[in-house]
């Protein structure tokens, strides 16, 4: 790759990592999906998998960040390390099906 493209893909992995960053904090707090499904088969709000079939309960119940900033700073962490571990994954499958062709 030249110079060029390592540019554009530094570039594409800055924005990807500023949005999974800010996305929690602009989201919509409408239910939608399976939280809007759950609320119309009359399921009460605090319904939890574990009160139904013994599994734990999420790390992030009802998709809710904590207001604690130590939570917080952990969160973008784990954020951060959840998009470059996609984009690698992508790649390396991209490469394997460039290589197959």
């Amino acid at each position: 790759m030249d110079k060029k493209d390592m540019t554009l893909i530094g570039i594409a992995v800055l924005i990807c990592v500023v949005i999974c960053v800010l996305s929690p904090y602009i989201a919509s707090g409408d239910p939608d999906g399976l939280e809007k499904s759950a609320e119309d088969a009359g399921l009460d709000e605090n319904f939890t998998v574990e009160e139904v079939n013994g599994v734990p309960e999420a790390a992030l119940p009802d998709y809710a960040f904590a207001n604690d900033p130590e939570n917080q700073a952990l969160q973008v962490v784990a954020l951060i390390i959840g998009v470059l571990v996609t984009l690698v994954v992508g790649y390396a499958v991209a490469e394997i099906v460039k290589r197959r062709n």
